[in-house]
């Protein structure tokens, strides 16, 4: 079963608004009708953050396959208050089969905060097991 693997390197952050391509994390599925691949985005350690007293906050993540977002998607998020300002870490994976197709597909991981700020100061990684 090949198996194809991307991951991120250093510090990286995304802020509230639409999703954005998780930079370094995208790969190419190979042709193949009839087959699929299973594709993971693991995020072992995101750092979500806000400033303030009274917040809420998160992390949304996401996959495209050839410019189109799939439905199923990754997130968690938190209400809290308390008096300094505040981070929260939260694995997050997700896991979807991708039908191949008559042509190579570009596979791209997607992010985006659901509150100030969402960091990844660990490696991430996208798969794929064809």
């Amino acid at each position: 079963m090949p198996v194809i693997y991307v991951q991120t390197t250093g510090s990286q952050q995304v802020g509230f608004g639409n999703a954005q391509p998780i930079p370094g994390l995208s790969l190419t599925l190979p042709e193949g009708v009839g087959e699929s691949a299973l594709v993971i985005l693991n995020v072992p350690n995101p750092n979500t953050y806000n400033e303030g007293t009274q917040y809420a906050s998160g992390g949304w993540f996401g996959i495209s396959v050839d410019g189109t977002t799939l439905p199923t998607v990754a997130s968690f998020s938190y209400a809290i208050e308390r008096n300094t300002q505040g981070a929260g870490r939260f694995p997050t994976t997700l896991v979807v089969a991708v039908p191949l197709a008559g042509k190579p597909q570009t596979v791209v991981a997607l992010w985006r905060s659901l509150g100030m700020s969402l960091y990844i100061d660990t490696p991430a990684s996208l798969s794929a097991l064809i």
